[in-house]
């Protein structure tokens, strides 16, 4: 296919502005006819030779290098598991997206369709939690084509989370007394979160449940203290949060000229070529994908050692010139006060990750519901709570419900503001949610490995 190759490898013919349009690339896996976004895709290529990974996901092929990058490759008839056939598995789509590159075996590759966003219909069951993780389907020439959601399945593959082993301390940074800032409105994200960065040594993590709440606790330590050096050295954020969100709690802090210096750590689910734009215009030293949280401590080792002076030996001098942190004194008339989520977070013990997700998915569903109450036609605000159910659950992680939630959104925004075309699937997502958070058997059954 070297046409389509060509065509996908340049990129400038398929960035349409103001069209409404967009272009699929069909393709076939047995019987079954699927699409993709060509938004997603890099090159098509012909089946490459591959080295065989321990331990890897069953659909995992192995990996493979093209053009010093290494790739990983999946069969999609052994994730989607569909049956063999004598010569399947013979074509790649290469795919590029969170930042990742990743290939994906098929048997036949047709053609690119241009078409317009309306002839995309959402999945019409909501709660199909199946085996083919589907997104959209799409009408071309005459026929259905399903969507499928490659980012559920790499999501699925991976089971990446952040629970990981400790990560090693190259450079010597004295971890346990750098203090390291978190807003996210997810709980389990923060929990998360704090176990990933004291498991590695960074105990003193200060979280905070969205972007008001931490500016304002950054505002008063400024106040009462007068010196970055002594209110943190890396600030780590969700972009999408209530209230203030990241991109405006690092415009706040790139601005403010005591804080202006402190490092900002931006992370999102939804990564574009214009999220990225934002990011680097209001300063951000640094900007990854949920699916790269794994990179986190490493990350915050660079930022910090880069603001030190940018080599090893700076990163020496760091750690025996700051003393260790003195008892914070009280800061008066303080406009915040920790929360019962911030409480939480404080004990990671208190709980296993999986039982603090189930409460935050209770009071979820709370706000599923409200939503419904009211009738109200705030999309976006709709929109939010079901980002922070998603991320919850990739971190967790419990497939079946990032999934489901992710389908939600794709009706949500393929609704135009119709806000009747929402309440049926949204309040059958609520239930299902609802029995799902009211069993605790049934919940843990959904994940891949037990917590």
């Amino acid at each position: 296919m070297p046409s389509v190759s060509n065509i996908l490898l340049q990129k400038d013919i398929l960035l349409e502005s103001g069209t409404n349009e967009l272009e699929i690339l069909v393709f076939s896996v047995g019987r079954f006819t699927f699409g993709i976004n060509v938004a997603k895709v890099r090159e098509v290529l012909p089946r490459q030779t591959m080295t065989a990974l321990p331990q890897a996901h069953p659909s995992v092929l192995g990996v493979f290098q093209l053009r010093n990058n290494v790739v990983p490759c999946v069969s999609l008839r052994k994730h989607l598991q569909i049956e063999s056939d004598p010569g399947s598995d013979q074509q790649m789509i290469l795919t590029d997206f969170n930042r990742m590159q990743t290939a994906f075996t098929v048997d036949a590759v047709a053609r690119i369709h241009r078409i317009s966003w309306e002839k995309i219909l959402a999945v019409p069951a909501v709660m199909a939690t199946g085996s083919t993780p589907v997104t959209a389907v799409a009408q071309i020439d005459g026929k259905l084509v399903s969507m499928l959601d490659f980012e559920m399945i790499a999501d699925q593959i991976t089971e990446k989370t952040l629970r990981e082993d400790a990560v090693s301390n190259p450079h010597q940074l004295p971890r346990e007394q750098l203090r390291i800032v978190v807003a996210d409105d997810s709980v389990t994200v923060r929990q998360a979160m704090i176990a990933m960065l004291s498991g590695s040594g960074y105990t003193q993590v200060q979280p905070f449940e969205n972007g008001r709440l931490c500016w304002e606790w950054l505002e008063a330590q400024w106040k009462a203290k007068q010196n970055l050096a002594e209110i943190a050295d890396l600030l780590i954020s969700d972009v999408e949060m209530p209230q203030i969100d990241g991109f405006h709690l690092t415009k706040r802090v790139k601005e403010h000229p005591g804080l202006g210096q402190l490092p900002v750590l931006l992370y999102s689910s939804i990564v574009t070529p214009d999220n990225a734009k934002k990011g680097e215009a209001v300063g951000a030293d640094a900007q990854i994908s949920k699916p790269e949280l794994h990179r986190v401590v490493a990350i915050a080792d660079d930022l910090i050692l880069r603001r030190s002076g940018n080599s090893p030996n700076a990163a020496s001098a760091a750690k025996t010139v700051k003393a260790p942190p003195a008892p914070e004194a009280p800061v008066t008339q303080s406009p915040h006060q920790p929360t019962a989520s911030e409480m939480q977070d404080s004990s990671i013990a208190a709980g296993s990750l999986l039982e603090t997700f189930r409460v935050e998915l209770g009071e979820r569903i709370d706000e599923l519901r409200d939503w419904l109450a009211c009738n109200s036609t705030d999309h976006r605000a709709l929109l939010r709570t079901l980002h922070s159910i998603k991320s919850a659950a990739q971190v967790v992680p419990v497939h079946d419900v990032s999934h489901a939630v992710h389908q939600m959104e794709e009706v949500v925004l393929s609704s135009k503001q119709d806000t009747a075309a929402i309440i049926g699937p949204l309040s059958e997502l609520a239930d299902w949610l609802q029995d799902l958070s009211q069993d605790r058997q049934l919940f843990a059954n959904l994940l891949p490995s037990a917590l």
